[in-house]
């Protein structure tokens, strides 16, 4: 399962702060994060940052509020420079389609998608019969019931450069029960051209 987290630039916080925090200082051995993303260039919808932290199941959630609710929860809600800096606006749960372990480097065409009432192997099959020249399906999430924000999925290609997609971007997405949104291009965060 997939916590995704949405976040925004608060435009008061300098620059040199939100680089610096937005690499987060949360550490777990339980939680693992799989991609920290900027759009880059501007290119694509928001989100316009993204953090995606692996957790084995939902009962995370219950053991996250049941720390928040500590002394020691409490003390790092209070104390960490993180929440102050970014503007976490907006989480989801998703499930894990296709992808594990971190996302590398490159560039990232982030696809976020309309497939509510398709199952879970009609969404596998329509992503992996689209294969990119030059360029690798990462990542397809669909998000548990309604509990991330519309459309619902996300699809994460990874390529090494503008080039090596451009003719992945020219591509209309095929027609199907999956239906392709939006799209937008990013970067691991730090490499992220604002």
């Amino acid at each position: 399962m997939i916590l995704a987290e949405y976040i925004a630039r608060d435009r008061s916080v300098p620059w040199e702060l939100f680089r610096h925090h937005g690499r987060q200082d949360w550490v777990s051995d339980r939680d693992v994060m799989v991609a920290n993303l900027g759009r880059t260039m501007k290119i694509g919808p928001q989100p316009h940052y993204m953090c995606w932290w692996k957790i084995a199941s939902i009962a995370r959630m219950d053991q996250w509020e049941e720390y928040f609710r500590t002394a020691e929860g409490r003390h790092y809600a209070a104390t960490s420079p993180v929440p102050r800096a970014l503007d976490f606006y907006q989480a989801g749960l998703y499930d894990e389609i296709i992808g594990e372990g971190r996302v590398p480097d490159g560039l990232h065409l982030v696809e976020f998608f309309a497939a509510d009432d398709v199952g879970a192997d009609a969404v596998r099959d329509y992503f992996s019969r689209r294969s990119p020249a030059g360029g690798r399906l990462v990542y397809v999430l669909k998000r548990l019931g309604l509990m991330a924000p519309d459309p619902g999925g996300i699809a994460l290609w990874t390529f090494p450069s503008y080039v090596a997609a451009e003719g992945f971007l020219r591509a209309p997405a095929p027609a199907g029960q999956v239906r392709v949104t939006a799209a937008g291009l990013y970067r691991n965060f730090g490499d992220d051209i604002p």
